[in-house]
């Protein structure tokens, strides 16, 4: 059997006026994510697509 593929939906909450990241939402659809996040106090920021690996090698090391 084929296994189901999932998209990764970034979400926001409001706590005392100000806008914070939520958790990921793991979810087949768009709509999918809407209805969990509205069922759970959060907003749908948007989709996660990329991920930008930062090769931070040449940067000097500091030894404490």
């Amino acid at each position: 059997m084929f296994e189901k593929e999932y998209k990764i939906y970034l979400t926001i909450f409001l706590h005392d006026g100000a806008e914070y990241a939520g958790p990921d939402i793991h979810a087949e659809s768009l709509e999918q994510a809407e209805i969990i996040a509205e069922n759970q106090g959060l907003k749908i920021d948007g989709e996660l697509t990329d991920i930008i690996a930062i090769n931070d090698f040449d940067r000097p090391k500091v030894i404490h």
